[in-house]
């Protein structure tokens, strides 16, 4: 009887001292590491540790700023562009009949310069200068008059086209400018979106390293607990006390609870290491996990959060943007069936002189100036090319629209889904937590009995095995409460706005 009395107080004092080390832990927090101390980290550390630290991230923040390629690539239709030309000719003819007035021999030079500039209004405006020197090996036309010196030929001319009909005004060219702005928005959008489930799967790894410690905390407690009954067993024993069976089964017990030990010494290792490798940081860095998880189930109205889903999901904005997108790609087709109609109106100031600087100072007077204006129409009568861009411009179309009434149903059903997962998870934790006030007051009346030998030391083993393995699945239907709110908040795309994280920050820090 005084040896099981004694049992009783020995696994209660390393139960007490268990809660009483535990509640320790978590009433002084570790917030600055040091080389003698782990890290402690809270949810926002952690996010930011991974927005901060990940290489997945910091190899995607390369991809987010050449996700407007295309788009910058067609800016370039519209840039300014400059033109420089410059040549010389020599030329010797055979004589004829025009020889004794216009040469045998002449020599040429001339250079350009212009500068052209489309607009979005598909207006073409060219401005530019020129300038030729000319000379030839010219006769007297008429007997005492020179013959016509070398001349120099500046002139200035300017040239407007506008396209009429097919890409009128600049149409088109407005069209494919919201495309690839669109798709350069849809690209960054979809990055972001994978950041935030890496964020999210961060979180994860970052509560499973506290329960991995937790399974680690409770295997050492069974352990010990385990190891105490027997040696006190292995005594009653050899006082011809208890049955030798009695042991037999405690030595297996302590061996499982070793085997366990060491599955849950293992486990942590691994969730450790998987995110210190998720955050960039040394293997062999220590972290002392916060929970800071919610145990509280939040009101969740089906209409709002089907309201921000629609609002913030990547995937569906995205869907919206490429359906608007194909709509204007067959306006885009639509208008290439037009014939081409283009008006252009041109214009010279010209001068001439043997000297260059009165030449130039001709161009000025405007007296010998020049204007054209032409009107061109081209049409194929075949365009079989543009015949099948337009029909698959309206199948894509098609395809767009299914797409997102589709995606419509799978946000729908997701969204319910994720909040029926939280309302499951939540009434799971609330069932842990009654199990586990249960199990410890199922182990605490075990032990009043246990004392007073009216309860054999099975019945107490079991008891503190139940309690245990009560407490972890608490913990772990906590967890699972919190993985049921993030992937809800993944589904609303608000894992960011819940932690407060301004991603852009640090993609800008990425960029530079």
């Amino acid at each position: 009887m005084k040896n099981r009395i004694a049992l009783s107080f020995v696994v209660y004092g390393i139960f007490v001292a268990s809660v009483i080390g535990s509640a320790a832990a978590q009433d002084s927090p570790d917030t600055s590491p040091d080389a003698d101390r782990p890290l402690e980290l809270s949810a926002h550390k952690a996010i930011e540790l991974v927005l901060r630290n990940n290489l997945t991230l910091q190899s995607a923040k390369y991809d987010i700023a050449m996700s407007d390629t295309a788009y910058q690539a067609f800016q370039k239709k519209f840039s300014p562009f400059v033109n420089l030309q410059t040549g010389y000719v020599k030329q010797e003819n055979p004589p004829t009949a025009l020889s004794e007035i216009t040469g045998t021999k002449y020599h040429e030079y001339d250079a350009t310069v212009a500068i052209s500039k489309i607009f979005t209004t598909g207006t073409n405006v060219s401005l530019g200068a020129r300038e030729m020197y000319y000379d030839a090996n010219d006769k007297q036309f008429l007997p005492g008059t020179p013959a016509d010196p070398a001349f120099h030929k500046p002139s200035l001319f300017f040239n407007i086209q506008q396209e009429l009909l097919k890409n009128s005004f600049g149409s088109s060219d407005r069209a494919y400018n919201k495309i690839f702005s669109n798709y350069s928005t849809m690209q960054r959008t979809a990055i972001l979106n994978n950041l935030s489930g890496l964020v999210a799967g961060a979180l994860i790894d970052y509560w499973t390293i506290t329960v991995r410690k937790s399974s680690v905390e409770n295997a050492k407690l069974e352990l010990e607990s385990k190891k105490q009954v027997r040696n006190i067993i292995a005594r009653n024993v050899d006082f011809g006390l208890m049955e030798s069976y009695d042991l037999n089964q405690f030595n297996a017990l302590v061996a499982g609870a070793e085997t366990q030990l060491e599955l849950a010494e293992q486990g942590y290792r691994d969730a450790l290491r998987n995110f210190l490798r998720t955050v960039d940081m040394p293997s062999e860095t220590e972290i002392k996990g916060v929970l800071d998880l919610q145990e509280t189930l939040p009101e969740m109205e089906p209409s709002a959060a089907l309201k921000a889903g629609f609002a913030k999901r990547t995937d569906y904005r995205n869907a919206i943007m490429d359906l608007e997108n194909r709509k204007m790609e067959l306006g885009i087709q639509e208008d290439n069936s037009l014939p081409s109609l283009t008006l252009s109106l041109g214009g010279n100031l010209n001068g001439q002189d043997a000297s260059l600087p009165d030449a130039l100072r001709g161009t000025a007077t405007t007296d010998y100036t020049g204007w054209n204006i032409r009107l061109m129409a081209t049409y194929p009568l075949d365009d079989t090319e543009n015949q099948a861009l337009r029909r698959n411009a309206v199948m894509k179309l098609r395809q767009a629209e299914l797409g997102v009434k589709r995606l419509k149903k799978e946000i729908n059903d997701d969204i319910y889904s994720k909040l029926e997962h939280v309302k499951t998870q939540h009434v799971m934790l609330s069932k842990s937590k009654t199990s586990r006030t249960e199990a410890e007051l199922y182990y605490q009346k075990i032990l009043i009995r246990f004392g007073q030998g009216k309860a054999s030391t099975v019945a107490m083993q079991n008891a503190l095995d139940a309690m245990i393995r009560s407490r972890q699945m608490e913990l772990e239907s906590l967890v699972w409460f919190n993985v049921a709110l993030l992937q809800l908040d993944l589904s609303k795309n608000e894992v960011f706005d819940k932690y407060g994280v301004d991603v852009e920050h640090y993609l800008i820090k990425i960029a530079d």
